[in-house]
């Protein structure tokens, strides 16, 4: 063999060898693989509150008639509409007759209308419906 043909087995060899390492170092685009862990959700605690609930009648006339004996005087006020004067939450109670000795026969929530059309000797509004609220909790204006 001469030194010439050993030159050209040198040279392809190392020609086929930096090909091979070429292709061992190149790698195919192929997307990664994902491997998956299922979790299990972990309850989270949650502080919950109940609030009471309080039905209070409300009132609506026409309400039933008054049965009762009248024994104060009244004055005919012309028809007018005033508004329950009490704090945020709270009920303005409607009565049989002009005085807190009287049944409870509805209620006012604060703002609600009611029409007057009297007004007594002991300073509660006679409402169009025959019935009574304390002059203290009406106005003539909303609060």
């Amino acid at each position: 063999m001469k030194k010439s043909d050993i030159k050209r087995i040198v040279s392809v060899f190392c020609a086929m060898s930096v090909i091979a390492a070429f292709a061992a170092c190149k790698q195919e685009d192929k997307p990664a693989e994902t491997s998956f862990v299922e979790l299990t959700p972990t309850p989270i605690p949650v502080e919950t509150t109940t609030t009471p609930t309080t039905t209070i009648p409300v009132y609506s006339g026409p309400l039933p008639s008054s049965d009762i004996a009248v024994t104060w005087s009244e004055t005919t006020v012309d028809p007018t509409l005033m508004y329950a004067n009490v704090s945020e939450g709270e009920f303005l109670r409607v009565r049989k007759g002009p005085s807190t000795e009287y049944d409870i026969v509805g209620t006012l929530t604060r703002n609600q209308q009611v029409q007057v059309v009297a007004v007594t000797d002991s300073d509660w509004y006679k409402t169009s419906d025959g019935f009574y609220i304390s002059a203290t909790y009406l106005s003539a204006s909303p609060v």
